[in-house]
């Protein structure tokens, strides 16, 4: 019931995919993060964008904070063959910390519901 009110309100928004947006003024800050680093030229985030990278939405379901500060810390320690290399993608070192915590509160406010394609999948 309070997720119905809070949608009818759009402070969050659920897509036909089961995803999960909240919106506010953290998350605006972190999106125009993504857009200033061109994250979309990689990765998808509200539908939109190119799959040459992860999938975004969702990705607050999939990670924990802790998971993303580390990535972003060291990208190619947690995911050897990850794109974020400094070649291909930024390796985060040229990004601000605050911009760094803002793309991590809009990563975080990314929800996805069971049902959705993002949902974390269990282990095999």
């Amino acid at each position: 019931m309070i997720l119905y009110v809070l949608g009818q309100f759009h402070v969050i928004n659920f897509w036909s995919t089961n995803d999960v947006y909240v919106f506010n003024k953290k998350t605006e800050a972190g999106y125009k993060v993504y857009q200033k680093y061109d994250c979309r030229n990689c990765h998808v985030l509200y539908g939109e964008g190119d799959f040459a990278g992860p999938d975004m939405d969702g990705e607050g379901t999939r990670r924990t904070r802790e998971w993303l500060v580390q990535y972003m810390d060291n990208p190619r320690k947690l995911v050897p063959n990850t794109r974020h290399d400094g070649k291909f993608a930024t390796d985060f070192s040229e990004i601000s910390e605050s911009d760094k915590s803002k793309l991590l509160d809009l990563m975080l406010s990314l929800k996805s519901l069971p049902g959705s394609p993002n949902y974390p999948k269990p282990p095999q």
